[in-house]
């Protein structure tokens, strides 16, 4: 009995070991055929957005310049009130012809709109002539001139002013001829008036680092009386002319007799 009993159990450990191996080697067949799961793609990240588009370059306005102020212009009175310089040339009669006479003259700005001119020109010729050792005097003549204005400036620029002139010319020449010892001498004198206006402009050249230089060009109308006289052993005789013309005469350089005048400032 104890003997069969012990049987059994020995045949029931063999069974229970024999399923149990059975069952492991089940799970492990099921273990190695069945395949592993497919890989899950991974998503790319999204794409960067493009940047934004350059912003329009600003746009460039050009403010017209403004006007110079006074200050800043090569015309000031108030630091250059005295000019000095050449006031042109002028023909002075004699009587018996004519001397040309160039004038030197000062302008004083009273204001920065109004000024005052005046100029004088000498000239003078004479001389003699030695023929064999005979001396023989030439004829002396002379000239004298006189001239007046009163410059009104109607429009200051940076370089440039443009400009009117009322003036007033005196000019008085002399000669004579002959010797008293041998011929009878002749006296010959004239005289000569000048009133009219000029218009014109007056450049300044601060341009070239000189504010202080002044070129002045002017043409105008004027009104001219010239008398001539002459007078030999106590008879005189005297020849008047009147006439009203523009500055500018016949030839086109006659724009520089009495037109063109230069002046330095201080």
């Amino acid at each position: 009995m104890r003997r069969g009993t012990s049987d059994r159990w020995r045949r029931l450990a063999i069974a229970m070991t024999a399923s149990m191996g059975a069952l492991v080697l089940s799970v492990t067949s099921y273990a190695q055929g069945v395949p592993p799961p497919p890989d899950v793609p991974v998503a790319a990240p999204p794409a960067e957005p493009p940047p934004p588009p350059a912003p329009p370059p600003p746009m460039v306005t050009y403010a017209p310049p403004a006007p110079a102020p006074a200050g800043d212009t090569d015309f000031d009175p108030d630091v250059r009130r005295w000019g000095i310089g050449y006031a042109g040339v002028s023909t002075v009669p004699t009587g018996a012809g004519s001397v040309t006479v160039p004038a030197l003259g000062v302008r004083y700005w009273m204001n920065p709109g109004m000024g005052l001119d005046l100029a004088l020109g000498i000239g003078w010729t004479g001389g003699s002539t030695d023929v064999g050792g005979m001396s023989t005097d030439k004829n002396s003549v002379f000239g004298v001139l006189v001239q007046g204005g009163v410059p009104l400036v109607l429009s200051a620029h940076r370089h440039v002013n443009f400009e009117v002139m009322p003036y007033l010319t005196l000019g008085y020449g002399r000669t004579s001829t002959g010797m008293s010892s041998t011929y009878n001498e002749v006296d010959f004198n004239g005289f000569r008036l000048d009133v009219g206006a000029r218009a014109g402009f007056e450049v300044f050249f601060g341009f070239i680092g000189i504010p202080e230089l002044a070129l002045s060009a002017t043409v105008g109308l004027q009104f001219e009386y010239l008398r001539n006289e002459q007078s030999a052993n106590g008879a005189d005789a005297t020849d008047t002319t009147l006439s009203i013309s523009t500055t500018v005469q016949n030839n086109p350089w006659d724009i520089f007799t009495g037109n063109i005048s230069a002046r330095y400032y201080f």
